[in-house]
């Protein structure tokens, strides 16, 4: 028996780093689950609402099924990646304190309000980034059309 005890203790010792890690990934899940992979569910239903609004309420009905089956296995995959990604760059402390501020009240209300699409500061984040776009699309324009007094651009051989 006593032989076996230092077996033993090597053996725990050696369990320990995975068990952590396995806590760590469980944990990282959890917040993923709560923030990353709930927010992109609520987006992609809209996106999918607005993209069969366009169908016969027939078709939209068969593809629909088909559409969530899709986005349930990349959501699937997402969630695997980012809770090992975040468990090598977080310690248990450190995802043990993102949970308690995910869920915190306030952080939650802040969140639901920036979540809701017809919500003001939805409104206005959304007008911001229409007229980020669009002065981005009228620089590049601007660099593609010829410069005034400059002749017709030579031909490709």
């Amino acid at each position: 028996m006593t032989k076996l005890l230092p077996l033993l203790g090597l053996a725990l010792a050696l369990a320990s780093p995975s068990a952590l890690a396995n806590d760590r990934a469980a944990l990282a899940r959890t917040i993923i689950e709560r923030t990353v992979a709930k927010n992109l569910g609520l987006a992609f239903k809209q996106a999918e609402e607005r993209s069969l609004a366009s169908l016969p309420a027939e078709k939209a009905d068969r593809l629909r099924p088909e559409l969530d089956k899709g986005f349930e296995q990349e959501r699937a995959k997402l969630v695997d990646e980012l809770s090992k990604e975040y468990a090598q760059k977080f310690s248990d402390d450190e995802l043990k304190q993102l949970l308690k501020i995910y869920d915190d009240p306030v952080y939650q209300k802040f969140q639901a309000v920036n979540a809701d699409p017809n919500s003001l500061v939805s409104s206005i984040t959304k007008d911001a980034v229409t007229r980020m776009m669009n002065m981005l699309a009228l620089a590049t324009m601007a660099q593609q059309q010829p410069q005034p007094g400059a002749g017709p651009a030579p031909k490709q051989p």
